[in-house]
């Protein structure tokens, strides 16, 4: 009888040890919904596009909390308590984030006093994409088309390629948009035109002459960013044909 008592326990101990998590499956499975390891955007399609940011950016906020406390001890104290009993005194970020996207949900009773040590460590010695495994590829050069070269030379420095963002360090973050996103632009633009004779068309009568009522966007655009300047003697006719070739067949990058 006292073997199959000692085996249970044993049995049992085993299946507690294998459901424990360690700090990063603490965080992924309690923290990762809301507070985003790596920064992006989620576009739409349209001009305005919106940050996946739910709460404030995991390298961000480890960095503030070492800024304000002086030591690990400090450190775990301030997640123990904090993720327990969230509140606008304690809070890390200001009354615009807190009004934008409410104070944090208490996780009290949800992880122990050993599981809440785990994530404070994990969080405390946290390096992001740390995990991620980044495959190395030849390097192709690819050769540069006419086309191409007049949209860096004329329009790239306003029409984004690439959507980014100006990270200052904190937590509100600025898009760099100067005017509409390429891709948004050409399929906006086959849309309207429904054909390459017309978008061909449309660019080249439009960059010679750009004017409110031709513009693919609305009035909010152009109250913001203001039309694009004439392009009108700057480019050939032939660098026109070239631009709308590429523009038409534009592919991201």
């Amino acid at each position: 009888m006292k073997i199959i008592v000692l085996l249970l326990v044993s049995f049992f101990s085993l299946l507690l040890a294998q459901e424990e998590k360690n700090g990063k499956e603490l965080f992924d499975a309690n923290c990762a919904k809301c507070h985003a390891t790596i920064l992006g955007v989620a576009n739409d399609g349209g001009y305005e596009n919106t940050y996946i940011t739910p709460a404030p950016y995991v390298r961000d906020l480890v960095a503030k909390l070492k800024t304000k406390t002086a030591s690990k001890e400090e450190f775990t104290k301030f997640i123990s308590e904090y993720i327990q009993n969230p509140n606008k005194r304690k809070s890390l970020y200001g009354k615009r984030a807190i009004k934008k996207f409410g104070l944090m949900p208490s996780l009290k009773g949800t992880l122990n006093h050993e599981e809440v040590k785990k994530l404070a460590d994990y969080l405390y010695n946290y390096k992001e994409n740390k995990n991620i495994k980044i495959k190395k590829t030849p390097k192709v050069t690819k050769p540069i088309t006419r086309g191409e070269r007049v949209f860096k030379g004329n329009c790239s420095k306003c029409h984004a390629t690439i959507l980014g963002f100006a990270n200052d360090g904190g937590y509100d973050n600025k898009y760099i948009t100067p005017a509409p996103y390429v891709k948004d632009l050409v399929a906006k633009l086959k849309k309207k035109t429904g054909s390459k004779e017309k978008f061909t068309a449309f660019i080249s009568e439009y960059i010679q002459n750009p004017n409110k009522r031709k513009s693919l966007y609305g009035k909010k655009a152009i109250k913001e960013f203001g039309l694009m300047p004439s392009l009108e003697g700057a480019i050939n006719k032939q660098d026109i044909k070239e631009l709308s070739d590429y523009l038409y067949n534009y592919n991201e990058n």
